[in-house]
């Protein structure tokens, strides 16, 4: 058969190309440690290989979420213990201060304390959290204060009573958004990725904040009288004893009652963050496990197998070896020189 000497250029030169690409494609892949680094390495597992990252990043932020949450919510929770601790510390003087040994003077002094008291809650109920939301405030985070001085005129003694900016003794300060809403923060995957008007039910959210009325006494059982248009939360409740002792008198027994009330009212709700969080702690074990396993399919189906690679390379150093020499053999062979 005749070679043309074109032919044997075009085939020597495919020969030592075609070598040349595939050691520097083996050599891309065992340098990065990937089998597929570009679409056409591999066409077939590409678009796995996207998909399987996509939800990896999904689990990885969903998990900074939870840790977030958690943070939040371990805020909540000191804030609320405090809460309990300021309503246990009124209880006890206000049963001190209910004994009839006690006079009107050193009533009046307890009052100084209640005062103090007074401060501490509503500092608590407006405190904010670590971006400077309220956390006890709905979807109305970005307002001042999330208790402010109510519509109604200061008692005989110079007291004044409070109102949740959700309800409407706020008067100015009112937003209706204070009672709808709170943060949510998603902490893994949901069925159809919307945020419902709560999260029971909704496995994949969890609330962050609270509104305001979770300091509401409790509805239907409440015993104090406060005077008309005044809301019955446990803020005002604080604001009624005092009263109560700047006038020298004994705070009734009712007061007690409503302390207590409201007390096991936040430990229910300390009980309901509690459960937030070992939610969070779930779905971070069960994020971690899932995420485990989409990166072990993810390394099956990119990873280069190293033995197999630099066999692969070697082989192909080899053939392109060889091609070169070929080539530089008999490129010099002509008539003249087989008389030779």
């Amino acid at each position: 058969m005749r070679v043309s000497t074109t032919q044997f250029y075009m085939q020597s030169y495919s020969a030592i190309q075609n070598n040349q690409n595939a050691v520097l494609d083996l050599q891309d892949k065992i340098a990065s440690g990937k089998r597929v680094n570009k679409p056409s390495d591999d066409p077939t597992v590409t678009t796995q290989i996207n998909l399987l990252n996509k939800t990896i990043s999904n689990l990885d932020q969903y998990k900074k979420n939870g840790q977030f949450a958690s943070s939040q919510l371990a805020v909540e929770e000191t804030q609320l213990n405090s809460v309990v601790n300021v309503m246990q510390r009124a209880r006890e003087l206000t049963i001190q201060m209910g004994n009839g040994t006690y006079s009107p003077s050193d009533r009046q002094a307890t009052s100084k304390e209640i005062g103090q008291l007074v401060d501490q809650m509503k500092s608590l109920l407006n405190s904010k959290n670590s971006q400077g939301e309220l956390m006890f405030a709905g979807n109305s985070v970005d307002k001042p204060a999330a208790f402010v001085a109510d519509n109604n005129p200061a008692t005989a003694n110079g007291n004044k009573y409070y109102g949740y900016i959700g309800s409407a003794t706020a008067g100015a300060s009112q937003d209706p958004q204070a009672n709808y809403g709170s943060r949510f923060l998603q902490i893994s995957f949901d069925s159809d990725n919307k945020l419902n008007a709560n999260d029971k039910g909704d496995y994949s959210r969890v609330r962050i904040t609270d509104n305001g009325t979770i300091f509401d006494l409790p509805s239907g059982s409440v015993q104090t009288t406060f005077p008309p248009g005044v809301d019955p939360n446990m803020l005002n409740l604080l604001v009624k004893l005092k009263d109560t002792l700047d006038s020298g008198q004994a705070p009734a027994a009712s007061i007690a009652t409503d302390l207590d009330a409201g007390i096991k009212k936040m430990s229910r709700a300390l009980a309901e963050i509690g459960g937030r969080q070992n939610r969070i702690d779930a779905q971070r074990t069960a994020g971690d496990s899932f995420s485990i396993a989409l990166k072990q399919r993810l390394s099956n189906l990119q990873d280069m197998d190293m033995v197999k690679g630099i066999t692969d390379l070697t082989t192909k150093q080899n053939s392109l070896q060889i091609a070169q020499q070929v080539f530089a053999k008999v490129q010099g062979m002509s008539l003249f020189d087989y008389i030779k």
